[in-house]
């Protein structure tokens, strides 16, 4: 069972800007997908615009933070938007009064923000204030695991039987199997890694994990995160020599992202190998003695897996900042008729 600590215990100050909105992630943001013929961009003001149509009809641009996802883009997701210098009142207000001279936008995306945050309250009150609407666009919420709470064992201990089952005690059952390691394929075999975890991808979703720009900002990401000093593991379980499972991690500043995995599947009978090589990966973050190990906002194909090794979540608020006048209205239109407003790429 999971809790809901504060947002400054589940993701304090320290790890802001460990890997989201770094400067190794926005130098890479900006080489893959600064020059994308759907986006331009604003770097005085850290964002760039894109044209949308509400209804397929009203003309929209909507604006979006440097480094995070959008229809314009598709990027790599980013989470925890931090918004530097915004954590009071006064401070949000000028921080939005220098967005809003920015006259390119109608509506203003800041995704990802942990309910909660100082900055959270203070945007929305400042909006407010500045005569913008404020809509909540959507709403996630990030898994992770606490690794202050005690060793790897007593984690496990705090797992559900089912869930400890796949996790950790199956081991013996892969061993069986044949011969187990655990390797580090990067820097190396960093090539080899992105396309087994590819061929993977392809195999249970129908389509590769990092293609295009997107292979463009992992490979540049991860070379400058690397030059600044955070530890990047491309996670490979071989079984007999064959590499049967993949993991991308990335350790900043105390916490351990699980950005991506891949895997065999239906391999060995009974033997979830995703969910057993995350075992091995929290085991090496609790002996690392990293702050958290975090499995971050989404879901798994079949079920919410995340939440079942976790022991602790955040809710993550997407906020639309709105100042067209037409926009507005079109919005509390939506509202008084309940139904969802489709946004489509221009």
């Amino acid at each position: 069972m999971t809790e809901t600590p504060h947002p400054d215990e589940f993701f304090p100050p320290h790890h802001r800007q460990g890997l989201f909105y770094s400067s190794a992630w926005l130098e890479a943001w900006q080489e893959a997908y600064g020059n994308h013929p759907a986006i331009k961009l604003h770097p005085e003001a850290g964002l760039y615009t894109y044209p949308q149509k509400l209804k397929g009809l009203l003309p929209v641009r909507s604006a979006t933070p440097i480094g995070a996802t959008s229809p314009g883009t598709r990027s790599i997701r980013a989470e925890y938007l931090v918004l530097s210098g915004a954590e009071t009142v006064l401070e949000a207000q000028q921080f939005l009064e220098k967005l809003t001279a920015e006259k390119n936008w109608h509506q203003l995306c800041f995704p990802d923000i942990p309910e909660g945050s100082p900055e959270f309250e203070a945007i929305q009150t400042a909006a407010r204030n500045l005569g913008l609407q404020v809509r909540e666009q959507e709403r996630n919420t990030a898994f992770a695991v606490d690794l202050s709470v005690g060793g790897f064992e007593s984690y496990l201990t705090g797992l559900g039987k089912n869930t400890r089952l796949k996790l950790f005690n199956r081991r013996k059952k892969l061993e069986e199997a044949g011969q187990v390691e655990l390797e580090n394929w990067w820097p190396d075999r960093r090539n080899a890694f992105y396309e087994l975890l590819n061929q993977f991808h392809q195999k249970r979703w129908g389509k590769p994990c990092y293609h295009g720009r997107n292979q463009t900002f992992i490979e540049d990401l991860l070379t400058r995160l690397d030059q600044a000093g955070a530890h990047v593991d491309l996670s490979v379980i071989t079984l007999d020599g064959e590499p049967v499972s993949t993991t991308l991690d990335i350790a900043a500043q105390g916490r351990c992202y699980n950005l991506q995995a891949g895997y065999a599947e239906d391999l060995v009978k009974n033997v979830s190998l995703g969910t057993l090589h995350l075992g091995y990966q929290i085991e090496k973050a609790f002996q690392a003695k990293y702050d958290h190990y975090d499995f971050m906002a989404g879901e798994g194909k079949n079920t919410q897996y995340k939440a079942s090794l976790a022991n602790c979540h955040a809710d993550l608020i997407t906020l639309m900042l709105v100042r067209h006048p037409l926009l507005k209205l079109a919005y509390r239109l939506q509202d008084r008729l309940s139904k969802p407003t489709t946004m489509e790429g221009a």
